[in-house]
């Protein structure tokens, strides 16, 4: 809206739109925080230091308020010299900081945000399980971090040019003058946040970071309201039929599969076990397993069997992979919990 406003020409005959959307403009790189915070850590929480991000609002508000309860010649003279000369349209002066600045301070507050959350996005990428919904996910917070990314850099250097203190787009006939070439990128990087989601509805359910570290299942009290019209007991009566064919024991075993063989979107199941059991499907498939490790153990297979064969007996490609697996569930290693049986 602002750039087809401003930039197309249209300011004069919408005078009203110059000044208020400094507000919102400096609010924007705060849900864009709060959307990676709640994304890597699976809950939604306030820290007094992250008041630092109301900064650029204060002042937008504090230059905005200024400006109205200036006489109306203020306010006229700032809409006329948009109009004459929109080149020079960002160079106009409110009380604290020119128009300028305040696109510079708030892209430098997006740029530190996004600087600030990498060791998280490194530390949820690397961490995990390894499923379809958690790579889909890394994927898609890679690409909205690169693409949020490249924005706040392209802004900043935007303002600095405007601000007189660098020269680099008034050098590249791609860019242009007017930075047309900003505004074509902002609309690609809003098509491409609006429509991935469409294609991996998925990444907008989260990730479930909290894992049981009891084998046996914990239900949530609250299993009422399952979107996407999904039947408790149906689905129920679909994972046990999957847990008496032992499917959970293949090594191949995946998301994508159990979405075959239940006839069920992917992400529908996810879904599903994250509300009712409150895990996700590799913790899910991993507890089913453990479940068969500590039953073949109770039975005495590491008498006659080794901890390798045990391993792959459970679907497991390595020991290593099912001794971890096993620890972080059940706190002690396989043979230390064989040893507790005697």
């Amino acid at each position: 809206m602002q750039a087809y406003i401003i930039d197309g020409g249209y300011l004069e005959h919408f005078q009203w739109f110059f000044l208020w959307p400094l507000l919102p403009y400096n609010l924007i790189f705060i849900p864009i925080y709060y959307y990676f915070k709640v994304i890597l850590t699976d809950h939604l929480s306030f820290d007094k230091t992250e008041l630092i991000l109301l900064v650029p609002f204060l002042l937008g508000l504090i230059d905005v308020t200024y400006v109205y309860l200036q006489p109306e010649s203020v306010y006229q003279n700032i809409i006329s010299g948009a109009i004459s000369n929109p080149e020079t349209r960002l160079n106009a002066e409110y009380l604290l900081l020119s128009l300028d600045q305040h696109l510079l301070m708030r892209h430098l507050w997006q740029l530190g945000v996004l600087v600030t959350i990498i060791p998280e996005i490194r530390f949820f990428i690397k961490n995990g399980d390894n499923d379809e919904l958690k790579n889909i996910l890394n994927k898609w917070l890679l690409i909205f971090w690169g693409i949020l990314m490249i924005m706040a850099l392209l802004a900043i250097i935007y303002a600095l040019e405007k601000m007189m203190l660098v020269e680099i787009f008034d050098s590249l006939i791609i860019i242009g003058k007017n930075g047309g070439i900003i505004t074509l990128l902002l609309y690609i990087a809003l098509f491409l946040i609006g429509i991935i989601p469409i294609y991996f509805p998925s990444i907008l359910y989260g990730y479930p970071q909290k894992q049981r570290p009891d084998a046996n299942f914990i239900l949530h009290e609250e299993t009422e309201g399952l979107k996407f019209g999904l039947e408790k007991e149906e689905v129920l009566v679909k994972l046990k039929r999957l847990k008496e064919n032992n499917c959970h024991l293949d090594k191949n075993f995946n998301l994508s599969e159990c979405a075959k063989k239940l006839d069920m979107p992917s992400h529908h199941i996810s879904y599903f076990l994250k509300q009712y059991y409150g895990l996700s499907f590799a913790a899910y498939k991993n507890t089913l397993r453990t479940e068969h490790a500590r039953n073949l153990i109770e039975q005495g297979y590491l008498e006659n069997n080794t901890i390798d064969a045990l391993a792959e007996e459970c679907g497991y490609a390595t020991r290593t992979s099912f001794s971890k697996t096993f620890k972080s569930l059940i706190n002690i290693s396989p043979s230390e919990y064989a040893s507790t049986l005697n």
